[in-house]
């Protein structure tokens, strides 16, 4: 197998597959260790030459790396083979993609109409011989405002394309597939631009030209060793630890992705979504987050109305919440409880209340409360043919203002209040909380899977592995819907579960995190308050605000006795699902972490992702893999 034809298995298997079979090519014949260092060393060099052969020869305005993603329509339009750009493209920002014929001007003609409504054009063109009617209108396009153009040629390819000069912005990439790879990361900041032409374009540009762009700012996706560490040893442990537990049962499949320094050095899904073993776990597929929710839904948004004075951590919850005041007919035992309490597990709530049961009579639905068809006061999607009253969210709040307190204050993790913070939030913006948290936290760093009720976005079953066969609300398989039944009462959007996504756009709002509310070179939340956030604020209780944080003394505990994995520093943060989920942030080691999976298929009573600590198992394995690659480089420098 040719190394030019990596980037295809790259993007179905996830990165790490680039470096396993480019070994393989490179070290034909060598089965010894040594022969397997060089072979490593090489696709490294590989990938350091791509970038340098990538030359960025126009950058109006600074439009590359892109910014502002949710300004504007973004459109891709390919001409000739550009798989292996348009796949990575698509990992930083989801957008239509446009492929026009080298030779038909017909169906040109048709895809030149359809992006007429899109400012914000990528133009990938491969050199190849193509309609001289087609050449002028690419040409003429490259020179629109706002508009990119990358093109895979050598330099006397170009020199055809009189008049390609003058566009607006124009990336020169050689035409191999770890180019176009390369080419993709470069236009979204993962990669800065430093190539510089190796020989003149004759009329156009002159030996030594090319501009440099900011990197960095986005995640790049890249192979282990550029980050230090043994990709096959690395590989060969977790694959071991997934597999393990894949036929124990623990869960029929998962992604795994781990990052350093904004480099996601390691992507993989395994398994399948049931144990049938039909449908094959894809890195695009979106699990259900379950109480990883917590720190990805309202929590943002609660840091940027924190952030601009809209509230006040250290005043009661019931400011911003009217229900929780105490009036006359009107009983309520909370209305003192802070909003710093609540977002740290320390205000004496119930862990949790059975909501869902309100809505039944006697183990049936209550006919007064559900409708088999979406109708005007009843669109809380329950599952198919099956529609909640919008008035039981009202219910739902009654019940946690009347619920009693835990007698002693002291830490004791609770989801009541979560579920609440979508409605405060409305009611303090005056904004639909779920536009909110798409406008100004997903949109902007490119996480369009990253969402609730993913049915209702276009998103199908076949994309999303189910959780459960609920024998009690739902009395079917819950697939597509959100799995916690409270949130489910809430019509699926609620503050402590519901949110899927996969683990590529779930790694980008944790790179936010991880830089301190900055992603893309934008500062979405206050540096100051992402800070404050993530450092435990009571005596007794390791959570941050709304951030868990590690155990006491987590470093000297055994990897059973440890929360998260040992290796975790002190200063790190994340959270855990429910349904098997687990996102982790270290911001000493530079380090995310992310692991999805349905282990409550079929049903929640499997909880051997515990009993085998998969999670923090995977986790352990990049900190030793990081510390032999630490130690390795000692060594050699001594």
């Amino acid at each position: 197998m040719m190394i030019h034809s990596l980037p295809k298995l790259l993007n179905r298997k996830g990165i790490i597959t680039l470096f396993f079979i480019a070994c393989l090519a490179i070290a034909i014949g060598q089965n010894h260790a040594s022969g397997f260092e060089v072979s490593l060393t090489g696709v490294v060099e590989q990938m350091q030459q791509a970038e340098e052969q990538t030359v960025l020869l126009k950058n109006q305005n600074n439009t590359i790396p892109f910014r502002s993603l949710h300004q504007g329509k973004f459109a891709l339009v390919s001409i000739g083979e550009n798989n292996e750009f348009i796949s990575r493209v698509l990992n930083y920002l989801e957008m239509p993609v446009f492929r026009i014929s080298e030779t038909d001007t017909r169906q040109a003609n048709v895809v030149f109409e359809k992006i007429q409504t899109y400012d914000r054009l990528i133009l990938a063109i491969e050199s190849k011989e193509i309609d001289l009617e087609i050449q002028k209108k690419l040409i003429k396009l490259s020179s629109g405002a706002n508009n990119v153009t990358v093109f895979f040629a050598t330099f006397n390819n170009l020199n055809q394309w009189s008049g390609i000069e003058n566009a607006n912005t124009l990336l020169l990439s050689q035409n191999s597939h770890l180019a176009q790879d390369v080419s993709a990361q470069i236009l979204f900041g993962g990669i800065g631009a430093n190539g510089k032409l190796t020989e003149a374009i004759t009329g156009m540009f002159e030996k030594g030209e090319g501009l440099t762009s900011q990197g960095g700012i986005r995640m790049k996706y890249t192979v282990p060793e550029e980050v230090g560490i043994n990709g096959q040893l690395l590989t060969q442990r977790i694959d071991s630890i997934v597999e393990n537990a894949i036929n124990k049962q623990a869960f029929p499949g998962c992604q795994v992705l781990l990052a350093k320094n904004g480099k996601v050095f390691f992507w993989r899904s395994y398994g399948h979504h049931t144990y049938n073993n039909r449908n094959k776990v894809k890195n695009n597929d979106l699990y259900d987050l379950a109480s990883v929710t917590k720190i990805c839904g309202a929590l943002p948004l609660i840091m940027q109305m924190d952030g601009d004075n809209l509230i006040d951590l250290d005043k009661p919850f019931s400011t911003y919440w009217p229900d929780w005041q105490k009036r006359w007919f009107h009983r309520s035992n909370k209305d003192t409880i802070t909003m710093r309490q609540l977002l740290t597990h320390q205000a004496r709530l119930n862990p949790y209340l059975p909501f869902w049961r309100q809505s039944q009579k006697n183990g049936q639905y209550n006919a007064k409360l559900y409708r088999q068809q979406k109708t005007e006061g009843f669109s809380l999607e329950i599952d198919d043919h099956l529609y909640l009253s919008d008035k039981f969210r009202n219910n739902v709040y009654r019940t946690i203002r009347k619920s009693e307190l835990m007698p002693k204050v002291e830490y004791k993790y609770s989801c009541l209040s979560f579920i609440i913070y979508p409605g405060m939030i409305t009611k303090i913006t005056g904004e639909d909380y779920e536009q909110q948290l798409y406008n100004k936290v997903y949109r902007p760093i490119g996480a369009s899977r990253l969402v609730y009720n993913p049915l209702q976005k276009g998103f199908s079953k076949e994309e999303i592995p189910p959780t459960e066969e609920d024998i009690y609300f739902r009395k079917n398989l819950v697939h597509g819907r959100v799995h916690d039944e409270a949130a489910a009462a809430m019509g699926g959007i609620s503050g402590n579960a519901g949110l899927f996504a996969n683990a590529n756009d779930l790694a980008k709002l944790m790179h936010l995190y991880m830089n301190m509310g900055n992603y893309g070179d934008e500062q979405l939340i206050p540096r100051q308050i992402m800070e404050e956030y993530i450092q435990p604020q009571f005596n007794g209780n390791r959570r941050a605000i709304g951030f868990d944080k590690p155990l006491p003394d987590n470093a000297s505990k055994s990897l059973n006795d440890a929360w998260p994995a040992p290796g975790a520093s002190v200063q790190s943060f994340g959270h855990s699902g429910f349904t098997g989920t687990f996102v982790w942030i270290d911001t000493d080691n530079q380090l995310v972490y992310i692991f999805l999976s349905n282990r409550v298929y079929p049903s929640r009573s499997h909880n051997n992702i515990s009993k085998l600590n998969v999670r923090t198992a995977i986790q352990q394995v990049a900190y030793d893999e990081l510390k032999r690659s630490t130690t390795t480089t000692s060594s050699e420098n001594k």
